[in-house]
């Protein structure tokens, strides 16, 4: 196959979905590139390497760096970033192999999480629109540990393909709660070392403004018990991001 794009993810332990996520990839592109964590333990490398990705194994320096990492290991300049859990749908494939990328251009598809085998409709989880393809040599991931952000000195036209990214985030509500302390962790661990601290409008009410707006103001209660579940761990997201700030500065 002759394209234009290549494909970068980053991944660790994904081998119940990295499958999905490299055969829908491998009908726009060939050029896969995983960056996988070195810390990895499943059959992630083997799964990639069998569907003909390249596979570098690096330690983990946060999500922006490990990001451009990959990106240096594109063989074109057209990069399709996707999560190691989202896989393209037959649209967005189709679409992707009639565009004809422009260099002042950067394109948004339409993400869609999934909780279970549950597509999230409401929460402020859908529609989600993000940057997932755009040209290396004007746009780069930013210098953030956690909440790394796509940056251009240039002015970019935001174009957007039709289709959905179908993503597989959570397996259930354990995995949901496991991935929630693991994002706390790292969001306390940027507020210490950025020197900045939460408002304290969001230590008194952060969590519960998290909730109301989750389950009443997106809509989550439209979700049936699968919003309430998606409020309930984003109000506790908001308590442990808190709390872990507090005990790595020593405030427990």
């Amino acid at each position: 196959m002759d394209t234009i794009f290549s494909a970068v993810i980053i991944a660790k332990n994904e081998e119940i979905i990295i499958s999905k996520t490299i055969t829908a990839l491998l009908q726009v592109t060939d050029d896969v590139v995983i960056v996988l964590d070195d810390r990895s333990m499943d059959a992630t490398n083997r799964i990639a390497l069998d569907l003909g990705a390249r596979v570098y194994h690096k330690s983990w320096e946060g999500y922006s760096a490990n990001k451009n990492f990959g990106i240096d290991k594109a063989k074109n300049d057209w990069i399709l970033c996707l999560d190691a859990d989202e896989v393209l749908d037959d649209t967005l494939v189709l679409q992707l192999n009639q565009l004809k990328p422009d260099v002042s251009n950067v394109y948004e598809m339409n993400i869609q999480t999934y909780l279970g085998q549950y597509p999230v409709k409401y929460c402020g989880w859908f529609p989600d629109w993000n940057i997932r393809l755009f040209n290396k040599t004007v746009m780069r991931w930013n210098d953030s540990y956690v909440h790394e952000k796509l940056v251009s000195k240039n002015k970019l036209k935001h174009t957007r393909i039709s289709g959905l990214i179908r993503h597989y985030s959570f397996n259930d509500e354990a995995h949901m709660i496991s991935k929630f302390d693991y994002y706390a962790k790292l969001r306390a661990n940027e507020w210490i070392k950025s020197g900045k601290k939460p408002p304290i409008i969001k230590q008194w009410f952060g969590p519960l403004f998290r909730f109301v707006r989750t389950y009443i103001l997106k809509l989550g209660i439209l979700d049936g018990k699968y919003g309430y579940i998606i409020a309930k761990n984003e109000y506790k997201l908001k308590l442990k991001e808190l709390k872990y700030w507090k005990e790595m500065k020593g405030d427990a």
